[in-house]
């Protein structure tokens, strides 16, 4: 049976094989059971269309998790913009997810070949299909929320998961029917233990699309920012098209761009 540290050690592998270092600091694993009340509640937080373990790998055992933190250089560069993503910022968004998609397609291949059901539900529902407006600016997975089950991190208010390395990462995950020891959560069960309630995200987002409130947040405002604005002129802007860019303008020149934050007295 394949073991957590040679699962680890093949991610680790993966890191360099897929280029994914030329945007990222080397990922950190953590697993969840696939069993965790976690996944059937979200069923409800997100919606009935979302997923659980068991519907993307039937017998599913555990879901693998990674946090990719994006590099200094292209945060830095990130925080100094006001409407538009940096250069750096946008080809790890648009080149850098490629990379974390082969590491996605990799992991699974190993599994695979080791006998193991695996499956990344990420690429699965990209493969169906994905309307996220229909489904209410949602998904069928989220890598955000598997990986807050995992124990790599919690929400903030502007829905972004704050990790060890703060909120300024990508995320990846592949639910197998291995089963490895679930790592514990050293937040407990609180969604929103890493957040400080700063309010400096709030002022970084240039559509006013996060409140005081997690419930504040105008999801669909900021997909519209996303794929419209953003997106409009990208050839002559970045130089490819075809591509998600993002935003993340609410992912730097925060508190908790590349750490958990201080809690604010009080």
């Amino acid at each position: 049976m394949m073991q957590y540290n040679e699962i680890n050690e093949i991610l680790q592998k993966l890191y360099f094989v897929t280029g994914a270092d030329a945007f990222f600091d080397p990922p950190v694993m953590k697993v969840a059971a696939a069993d965790d009340p976690f996944f059937q509640k979200f069923k409800t937080v997100i919606g009935p269309h979302h997923w659980t373990p068991d519907e993307v790998v039937p017998g599913a055992k555990s879901v693998i998790n990674w946090v990719l933190p994006i590099r200094k250089d292209a945060r830095e560069t990130n925080a100094r913009e006001k409407e538009f993503p940096s250069l750096l910022w946008a080809r790890v968004r648009s080149y850098g997810e490629l990379a974390n998609e082969q590491m996605r397609h990799q992991l699974c291949r190993h599994l695979e070949n080791r006998g193991y059901a695996a499956v990344a539900p990420h690429l699965l529902q990209s493969k169906q299909g994905l309307d996220i407006a229909a489904l209410g600016y949602s998904s069928h997975w989220s890598e955000r929320h598997a990986a807050f089950v995992s124990g790599l991190g919690t929400f903030g208010l502007s829905a972004g998961l704050i990790s060890e390395h703060g909120v300024a990462v990508r995320y990846g995950s592949v639910v197998t029917a291995l089963e490895l020891p679930p790592d514990e959560r050293p937040y407990g069960d609180d969604p929103f233990a890493w957040c400080s309630r700063c309010g400096a995200c709030i002022r970084r987002c240039p559509v006013n699309a996060i409140g005081k409130e997690i419930a504040d947040r105008d999801k669909p405002a900021c997909a519209q920012y996303a794929y419209h604005k953003i997106n409009a002129d990208r050839l002559a802007r970045y130089g490819w098209d075809g591509l998600a860019l993002g935003c993340g303008l609410c992912q730097t020149a925060v508190p908790c761009e590349h750490r958990v934050p201080a809690k604010r007295a009080g």
